[in-house]
């Protein structure tokens, strides 16, 4: 699946820097897309993706809100939203609270369903993933299906930056502490 997927998982630590990547891509674009286990005020204010469509992953009830303990909710709000799409970069961050409250095989199952969303509207789907908060085999399954990044090979593929302004803005490269991005 790894060749025509529309899924690439971004591997991260801590810090995160997911939602900065993110913003670095799409920046103030208002076809963008958010799926996020963060309160969707404190991530548009935060990372300055105020004109995304942010969808919340969460037990509290409210618009744009979803369950994390339905995928199919999930899989049905995306193909509401990619619906007529023609292009763009969409992030999701709480793979690891999804496969909380959901066995692998459903979550896996969901993904590819939405791989298959994506690739009609032409969509990438950039997973934020810290391997820390995984189980080895949900890893190994995910590692197996989709193509991993770093925050450098994310920024090289959607060439938001010129080689030396990526070794700059890369998290741990010499040029940047901790406070970047």
């Amino acid at each position: 699946m790894k060749e025509e997927t529309r899924i690439s998982l971004l591997i991260e630590g801590y810090p995160r820097y997911g939602y900065q990547t993110y913003s670095r891509i799409v920046g103030s674009a208002s076809n963008s897309l958010c799926i996020s286990r963060l309160h969707p005020e404190y991530v548009a204010h935060k990372f300055g993706l105020e004109r995304s469509k942010h969808y919340w992953l969460s037990g509290q009830k409210g618009q744009d809100v979803i369950s994390p303990r339905s995928m199919h909710h999930l899989v049905k709000a995306l193909r509401i939203d990619l619906r007529g799409r023609g292009g763009g970069v969409a992030f999701m961050d709480g793979l690891e609270y999804l496969l909380l409250f959901n066995d692998t095989a459903r979550v896996m199952e969901g993904l590819e369903e939405i791989d298959a969303l994506l690739r009609q509207a032409n969509v990438d789907l950039i997973i934020a993933v810290d391997p820390l908060t995984l189980e080895q085999n949900d890893l190994d399954r995910l590692y197996e299906a989709f193509p991993r990044h770093s925050v450098r090979s994310i920024l090289e593929k959607y060439s938001i930056l010129g080689s030396q302004q990526i070794s700059e803005a890369v998290p741990g490269s010499e040029a940047q502490g901790i406070a970047g991005l």
